[in-house]
């Protein structure tokens, strides 16, 4: 996505939603749930639907059984529970009839310990039939994180990943600290150990050699990466000074996009020396004294190694220190001031080149990304064909020609470099167990599964989305384009389903009546389904990203920090992590915050109401096309007679 424009996407889901007072949950549950909620993600807003889910580790079922429930009942009414089963082909009572009684519910999942277990006739019965994953080390750490307010390392969420679940929820018996609970959960996994170690694995050798101009995929951030190697070959040959270079580069992107992979091929190019650490990593003791000490360590190895990279994974996690909240807020603060003093080096730090990488750079401190420090800020996009084939082949080592290579990238779009590397590495192993080279095969039969979006939900998308554009065409702003997608990926996360794409105007004032527009806008989707459909439904809502949420924020910038509400007095900027907090430290602020959403929803509603006309039509137009110019919306809206963009904006 280029700098100058805003993408507007529709709709979240998070756990915390649906999970913060389930009664019997554990962490095997809430990693169960990721699970489930990752794998069916493109069912969340389907009404009817019967899927088969085929569970490997069928010793997790109860916890996976659990999840599924409360995936499916979301209000905890335990009238629903018979709409999760699980089907054992081995007991009598589990006949295909009973099952078939059970389709006749709104919403069905049934679990199967294999493929195989599932009967040819039921599978007529499925809509689809889904691999369950076990969580990934960046969903365990996040599941962690949120439900026990501890940071993890990789080695630890990994240890949680594959310890046995039944003794992990004893050993979470009675609110044992988080804590305490990984120390038992590092005795059971040596206790389980097996006494021989694994082959390594050749994907280090693999990325071990890469270059920076081999890789494919990477835009402006490997065009960074090369004007780098040149300046520091200038630096070193003394044609310029240390000053001369940048000092550090912020990177960001969608999770699995390679930004680890990054830092480590432009470390090959640059023949520099590479450090790789994390805040986890700087954490990993708990108390602050260890925590600056390791963190000046890995900083000292570095001005050891110069020239060096400093790669540190997942900066967002030092937070801001304008974000407002108590909680750990002196913590905080002394990390940030730590890794400030770092990047500033009174002793200098020539040689050392800082980089960090985010998937949400909206979260670190401003102060980070000043000049001399990470000062320079680049995005890494999801792959696209041509590096989707680079990475495939990559990854294959020789094993398939280029046109297998192209074949397997035109059918994976959407997919991270991550996900193909995990694609890969399981084709490799099924064409071990058969005894025989990989074939194409082995890899399409490891692909995420390709579904189609029902009609009746792709117009329910196309409704939000014309929301979106037709409020913010009519007040004034500059639309790119509106489209939805016809299938999303299963297994394969954060995957928008539309999105309205407007221009952003670098030289726009922003006054008040500026951002009570862009909550109209973003109140657009919520409108439109109102007024179209009858209601809305929980996508608009939820956490950070959805349109509700960040409407909501706006509003509370416009109050406590801008001077645009009743009073003048600022609390600065305020994040994400505090949000509610504020609301609840003040309860005039959420009567206010509830007045001008309200205001700007019926502000949105009635633009809406005045052109329902060109609504319909173009939401039919959207429903054929999938996608729409802003001129298109625009033409759509003059036939049908515009009135003046600037209604009243009350607040």
């Amino acid at each position: 996505m280029s700098a100058d424009r805003i993408i507007f996407n529709s709709g979240s889901h998070t756990m915390k939603n649906v999970l913060r007072d389930r009664a019997g949950f554990s962490l095997p549950e809430f990693l169960a749930y990721a699970s489930i909620s990752r794998a069916l993600r493109p069912y969340r807003r389907v009404p009817h639907f019967a899927i088969g889910l085929v569970l490997e580790n069928w010793e997790r079922k109860t916890s996976y059984v659990q999840a599924a429930v409360m995936f499916i009942d979301k209000r905890s009414d335990h009238r629903f529970q018979d709409h999760v089963k699980i089907f054992d082909e081995t007991r009598s009572d589990h006949h295909i009839e009973a099952v078939m009684d059970m389709l006749q519910h709104k919403q069905t999942i049934i679990f199967f310990r294999s493929e195989e277990a599932i009967p040819e006739d039921l599978r007529f019965a499925l809509d689809i039939v889904v691999k369950i994953e076990p969580p990934d080390i960046r969903q365990v750490r996040g599941v962690v994180r949120w439900g026990y307010k501890t940071t993890v390392t990789d080695d630890q969420a990994e240890a949680l990943i594959n310890c046995d679940w039944r003794r992990l929820k004893l050993a979470m018996t009675w609110g044992r600290p988080m804590p305490r609970v990984l120390a038992i959960v590092e005795k059971m996994v040596r206790a389980d150990a097996p006494s021989v170690t694994s082959a390594p694995s050749k994907t280090g050798e693999i990325l071990a050699d890469i270059r920076l101009e081999d890789m494919e995929g990477y835009g402006d951030a490997k065009v960074w990466g090369l004007d780098l190697a040149r300046d520091l070959d200038d630096w070193r040959s003394g044609k310029i000074t240390w000053d001369d270079v940048d000092k550090g580069v912020l990177l960001s992107g969608p999770p699995g996009t390679g930004k680890t992979i990054f830092a480590k091929a432009l470390a090959a190019t640059c023949n520099a020396g590479l450090v790789v650490t994390s805040y986890a990593k700087w954490q990993a003791r708990g108390y602050l004294n260890d925590f600056l000490k390791a963190m000046q360590r890995s900083f000292q190895e570095a001005k050891k190694n110069a020239p060096c990279i400093l790669f540190i994974d997942e900066i967002d996690a030092f937070g801001s220190r304008d974000s407002g909240s108590t909680q750990n807020e002196s913590y905080d603060t002394k990390t940030i001031n730590g890794l400030l003093e770092q990047l500033d080096g009174l002793e200098g730090r020539e040689g050392v080149i800082v980089v960090a990488a985010t998937n949400n750079p909206h979260k670190i401190d401003a102060a980070i990304l000043r000049s001399g420090r990470l000062d320079q800020q680049v995005k890494i996009p999801l792959p696209d064909l041509k590096a989707r084939t680079a990475i495939f082949r990559m990854h294959m080592r020789g094993a398939l020609d280029e046109g297998r290579c192209k074949s397997f990238a035109e059918l994976s779009e959407g997919v991270s470099g991550a996900d193909i590397q995990k694609i890969v590495r399981n084709a490799h192993r099924r064409a071990r167990r058969l005894r025989r080279p990989v074939e194409l095969a082995d890899v399409l039969l490891h692909l995420p599964i390709p579904a189609q979006i029902p009609p009746e939900t792709l117009r329910i998308n196309a409704v939000h989305e014309i929301g979106h554009a037709v409020v913010g065409v009519v007040l004034g702003m500059e639309l790119v384009s509106v489209e939805i997608s016809s299938r999303i990926l299963l297994t394969t996360q954060n995957q928008p389903v539309g999105k309205a794409t407007f221009g952003r105007r670098p030289w726009a004032r922003r006054t008040k009546a500026h951002y009570l527009d862009a909550i109209a806008m973003g109140l657009g989707g919520m409108a439109a389904e109102q007024l179209l459909l009858g209601c809305h439904d929980d996508g608009v809502a939820g956490g950070l990203g959805s349109d509700l949420y960040d409407a909501t924020r706006t509003a509370i910038l416009l109050d406590r920090s801008f001077g645009m509400g009743d009073g003048l007095a600022s609390l600065g900027d305020i994040s994400e992590a505090p949000m509610i907090d504020v609301s609840r430290m003040d309860r005039s602020v959420l009567a206010r915050v509830d007045k001008v959403l309200n205001e700007q929803l019926l502000r949105a509603t009635e633009i809406l109401e005045r052109h329902r006309p060109a609504c319909e039509r173009l939401v039919d137009a959207l429903v054929a096309g999938l996608e729409l110019s802003g001129q298109e919306v625009l033409d759509a809206l003059d036939a049908d007679g515009r009135v003046e963009p600037r209604a009243v904006r009350s607040g």
